[in-house]
């Protein structure tokens, strides 16, 4: 079985694929990511890092959404989230309580 990543943060819907997304210090746009070179051909600009970028109009995009995944460990819900160096999951919580009983 192929791992996927956790995603995590603000996606959309544009020309049919999913990105991630940040606000635009432009009115009424977006700035979205991918991690594809092959996407300057769609208009995507190098950032760093493996990283590119663009913005769009929100009006151009399919929908908005916020991803926050949760993992069920030892019968506890925590928001999770992932290590990237090492696809580890991250469990998180502020409550201390919940911590100590979890031997964390």
């Amino acid at each position: 079985m192929e791992w996927e990543m956790i995603r995590k943060g603000e996606y959309t819907i544009y020309n049919g694929k999913e990105y991630r997304f940040i606000e635009s210090d432009s009115v009424e746009a977006i700035e979205l990511f991918s991690n594809d070179k092959n996407e300057m051909y769609n208009g995507f600009t190098y950032y760093k890092n493996n990283i590119f970028t663009k913005i769009v109009g929100v009006n151009k995009v399919k929908e908005l959404y916020s991803i926050n995944p949760y993992a069920v460990y030892k019968g506890e819900v925590f928001p999770a989230s992932e290590e990237r160096k090492t696809g580890k999951v991250l469990l998180d919580t502020t409550n201390t309580e919940l911590a100590k009983k979890m031997g964390v």
